[in-house]
């Protein structure tokens, strides 16, 4: 399943942002920093990129830019999240990267992370510079006693593929975005029924439900026709049907605080945050 991009925001021209979280659980996103994960209590199911994994208390992850990931805490879950801001030590990460987003356990991740977030805290002086060497030892520290594998072009393809059906959700075509991959249809077929966990119509309908649905919040007196048809719909009857499958009610009876439960979401605004509002930054 492809996810939104996330853009991240550093404060005070900070490289590296740090967060302890309770409950975390956020949809699947990515961005272009490198994100290290660590269990602080409780468990987690993670993913990142194509790998699942259970996390119990103490098991750290590193998501290289790019990568596609989510985070699904179980009650009480504690998580500690450092991202690095790209340009950090892109000379290595644009190379590489890792063979398995788990770390070994010899790595010093939580004492690092510990030293990171003091300084962060006290802001003293050179502070910035010492986070920085700090973080920038840490992640070759990671690279150079973890398994790397040179970094495959599929995942900005991944990512300008999902770009593209976002902003043409209201014309693209199947053979359009057949044409776009260079694959065969049946090729195409499988790739995204891999990426995504559903085949390209179901997901652009998902993409063109969300967006009637902004309309639909938006401009009160927009008539269905006109959002039907800007949402790509060929009729009105078609735009109902496939609206209340997906979510359950008719355009006119949608409730509005109703949220499409399907992990996806294709809102453009740089202030997008994939982390669901139960969980808690402490």
């Amino acid at each position: 399943m492809l996810g939104i991009y996330e853009k991240r925001h550093f404060s005070d021209g900070e490289k590296v942002w740090f967060g302890r979280y309770r409950n975390l659980t956020n949809l699947l996103h990515w961005h272009f920093e490198c994100e290290l994960i660590r269990i602080v209590e409780g468990r987690a199911k993670i993913k990142i990129g194509e790998a699942y994994f259970e996390a119990n208390k103490d098991d750290c992850f590193f998501c290289s830019g790019g990568e596609v990931h989510y985070i699904i805490g179980e009650p009480d879950v504690q998580v500690e999240i450092a991202i690095f801001d790209e340009g950090l030590i892109n000379d290595i990460t644009d190379k590489y990267i890792l063979y398995s987003p788990k770390l070994p356990k010899e790595i010093p991740v939580k004492e690092n992370l510990r030293v990171i977030k003091k300084e962060l805290e006290a802001k003293g002086r050179f502070y910035g510079e010492v986070i920085e060497n700090l973080s920038r030892g840490l992640i070759i520290d990671i690279f150079r006693n973890c398994k790397i594998v040179k970094r495959e072009e599929k995942l900005s393809f991944q990512q300008n593929l999902i770009t593209k059906i976002n902003s043409e959700f209201s014309f693209i075509t199947f053979d359009e975005a057949v044409k776009y991959s260079g694959y065969s249809p049946s090729h195409f077929s499988k790739m995204f029924k891999k990426l995504c966990g559903m085949n390209f119509s179901q997901y652009l309908n998902i993409i063109r439900v969300e967006n009637a649905i902004m309309m639909l919040r938006s401009d009160k007196n927009e008539n269905i026709t006109t959002i039907s048809t800007k949402s790509g719909f060929s009729t009105v009857r078609n735009f109902n049907r496939v609206f209340k499958q997906i979510t359950g009610y008719s355009p006119l009876s949608l409730p509005n605080d109703f949220v499409i439960d399907t992990g996806l979401c294709i809102f453009k605004t740089e202030d997008f945050d994939p982390t669901d509002e139960t969980s808690i930054l402490i």
